[in-house]
């Protein structure tokens, strides 16, 4: 589906790397970053492994948290936000 010549405008994939061993993680992430140069991508996940392909484009990448329980909120990372810890040689599934 991320290969393909044809996307369509939006493309949603949850949990793209379940039942996926883990040295496919990059090549998932490849693909997901080509398809996303031509469509809108949305992708979820809960994989440390799969969130460290995607350290090179964290502008990119979402993080969903609740406060209360009941409402979540979105924040947007920036390597403004996590430059410390990327320079100590951190990838973005660790933090």
């Amino acid at each position: 589906m991320l290969n393909s010549p044809v996307l369509p405008s939006l493309l949603v994939i949850d949990e793209p790397e379940l039942g996926l061993h883990v040295s496919w993680m990059p090549i998932l992430a490849e693909w997901i970053k080509k398809a996303a140069r031509k469509t809108q991508v949305i992708i979820t996940t809960h994989s440390p492994d799969l969130l460290d392909y995607f350290t090179d484009c964290l502008e990119s990448v979402f993080c969903f948290y609740s406060e209360d329980k009941t409402h979540f909120s979105i924040k947007t990372l920036s390597k403004e936000m996590l430059n410390d810890k990327l320079e100590e040689g951190w990838q973005l599934g660790d933090l």
